[in-house]
């Protein structure tokens, strides 16, 4: 099984780091630690892996905080630069959990990114960072590790250069051969995680899924927040598939809950950072009386989901996110992943966007064959070059109009990334 081929062309690609740290965030389990490792085995620098979940690293650093250089052979001026090719490779595994941890590795890259690419990668979401005075802006760029896709099983491996992003005005809509449609009915049963999917059977990933959401709402929450309502916050977890899809009330949940406001949005922010769930923003540009402010949320896993419908649409939005981080982490513009619904109840699942203006329409039918009045309003009235209707039919296609299709879930993942 080929595991995120975008990550490993990328993320550890040193000729697209130009220098820089590589910051890999996904969610537990995703394969980040096995990613690194087999590329530390690959160059034949094993010995360069450091799980700062480890308390004997702990207290080697407490003795020695420059212990991963002690075996290496570095130049003896911290400014003469190896040439590609001739660098060490080191991996902080979960340093995040460090205190101090930020300053700690600016003053490593900043000693020696002449002679050292850094990796840095954990389960929290590292792309937190990302705000106004941080330390480590400027010397890192940020990967994400997603849940798997078709190719990843198939073995495909895409260029970036070749690949299809929303901007493009041709859609190469080829017809997936039985193998990639396999995979995609493998993905959608047994979920997008390593583990159950080299496993293989349905069994095994009921007692996994039940473990994995068990770690990450006690140990996880535990190391990365302060919050003490363990209990209310799992339940907030039960609660939440039964909401997909649509916009999520907080003082609805707040209500259930029996607690402020202000927790429920804390609760979700941690389980967001912790990679149970993301969230997309509704799309307001263009539209009176657009809903403006309540969010839609989906679980990385959409195996938690009993809904035919709603694990469906969940299934879409995270082949969906996936392929919006990998266009922008190639370069190809600034997307995001939105929803778009007015107060009157008009509604289409997703709308991409690139620097706000609107590329993409998707809309999740599952088993309905006819087009939904909304994309096509919606389509006319924000503009979009393009619309697709998602349906659970191997191979299907239709189009309805200029740039109005009926797709089957095969194609749509064929073309994204």
């Amino acid at each position: 099984m080929s595991i995120n081929h975008i990550i490993k062309q990328w993320a550890l690609d040193e000729n697209f780091l130009y220098g820089r740290m590589s910051f890999i965030c996904g969610p537990r389990q995703i394969g980040k630690t096995t990613l690194v490792q087999n590329h530390l085995e690959r160059i034949k620098q094993s010995e360069n892996y450091h799980n700062w979940d480890s308390l004997s690293l702990r207290q080697e650093f407490a003795s020695n905080s420059f212990f991963f250089v002690e075996n290496m052979s570095l130049p003896l001026s911290h400014e003469d630069r190896l040439p590609t090719g001739e660098r060490q490779w080191v991996v902080f595994d979960e340093i995040h959990k460090y205190p101090g941890w930020k300053n700690i590795l600016k003053g490593y890259y900043d000693e020696w990114k002449n002679s050292i690419n850094f990796v840095i990668t954990g389960s929290a979401r590292l792309d937190y960072l990302r705000r106004s005075g941080d330390s480590l802006v400027g010397r890192y760029f940020l990967f994400k590790m997603n849940p798997l896709h078709p190719h990843d099983l198939t073995g495909f491996v895409l260029n970036r250069d070749s690949a299809w992003h929303p901007k493009e005005p041709l859609i190469p809509f080829n017809k997936p051969d039985k193998t990639f449609q396999d995979a995609t009915t493998q993905l959608y049963d047994l979920s997008g995680f390593p583990e159950p999917l080299s496993v293989g059977t349905k069994d095994f990933y009921e007692r996994w899924k039940n473990d994995h959401i068990s770690l990450i709402t006690s140990e996880d929450i535990r190391d990365l927040s302060r919050i003490t309502h363990i209990q209310k916050l799992q339940t907030l977890v039960f609660l939440l598939p039964e909401r997909v899809g649509s916009p999520l009330s907080l003082n609805n949940l707040k209500s259930i809950l029996g607690c402020a406001h202000a927790s429920v949005k804390n609760w979700l922010e941690a389980l967001k950072k912790v990679y149970l769930v993301f969230d997309i923003a509704p799309y307001a540009a263009r539209l009176a009386r657009s809903v403006r402010k309540e969010h839609k949320y989906y679980f990385w896993d959409w195996g938690l989901l009993e809904d035919p419908g709603k694990r469906f649409e969940n299934f879409i939005a995270v082949q969906l996110q996936r392929a919006v981080s990998a266009w922008n982490e190639w370069g190809k513009g600034d997307y995001h992943l939105m929803y778009v619904r007015t107060k009157d109840g008009r509604e289409v699942d997703f709308v991409i966007t690139e620097r706000a203006k609107p590329y993409l329409l998707i809309e999740c039918k599952r088993n309905d064959k006819n087009l939904a009045r909304n994309l096509i309003y919606f389509k006319s009235r924000i503009k979009v070059p393009a619309a697709f209707q998602v349906i659970d039919a191997p191979g299907y296609l239709k189009q309805v109009e200029r740039g109005t299709f009926i797709v089957g879930l095969d194609r749509l993942l064929q073309i994204l990334s």
